[in-house]
């Protein structure tokens, strides 16, 4: 079904469709606008996106001539960015949920540090040595352990969801154009699996 042209512009997705209607779920009900994307195509647009190094995206679809005077199709442009839409404010406040929580982990994980510092201080002035030493490393040490989400949070986790977000941003705002598949690149789409 899905078969990308060949494209000379990073920023350019290309994907050639036997019906613009394989674009979208074959048994939602919904009008053009409001109706959900194939899963494959939204697997190959987003993968396509994550991809390319712009920042700004072209959806060029390559279809049939004698399927793309349809009036549906000059709906499509708007269907795919308004799902893209609806994808981004799903995301972003899935986003927004886990940046509370991963504030909420930091704050939790520093108090716990303190308190394992103040802990270990008492350790080591009320313990004989060498054992005061020892309990006041573990405590900062487990101190330091319960920390290790909200660091990995933040600094590993949170950008690629950042970029995730933008790439979403980017493809509701996307240009998008139809284009007559020419003979090649049908007979190609019909040679591959």
């Amino acid at each position: 079904m899905l078969r990308p042209p060949p494209s000379p512009d990073p920023g350019l997705i290309g994907l050639s469709v036997a019906n613009p209607n394989d674009l979208f779920h074959a048994f939602d009900p919904s009008p053009m606008v409001g109706r959900d994307l194939d899963d494959e195509v939204e697997q190959y647009i987003l993968e396509s996106a994550l991809e390319a190094p712009q920042t700004r995206y072209q959806l060029l679809i390559h279809a049939p001539e004698d399927k793309i005077g349809l009036a549906e199709t000059a709906q499509i442009p708007d269907a795919i960015r308004q799902y893209f839409l609806y994808k981004l404010e799903v995301y972003q406040r899935h986003l927004r949920i886990r940046m509370l929580d991963g504030h909420r982990s930091l704050f939790t994980g520093l108090l716990f540090l303190a308190i394992c510092w103040g802990l270990g201080m008492v350790a080591m002035n009320q313990i004989p040595e060498p054992y005061g030493d020892f309990f006041r490393e573990g405590l900062l040490i487990i101190g330091w352990v319960a920390n290790w989400k909200p660091i990995e949070f933040f600094l590993y986790d949170r950008r690629p969801m950042v970029r995730q977000r933008n790439v979403l941003k980017a493809l509701s705002e996307m240009a998008i154009s139809i284009r007559h598949a020419d003979q090649n690149s049908q007979s190609d789409a019909a040679a591959r699996p």
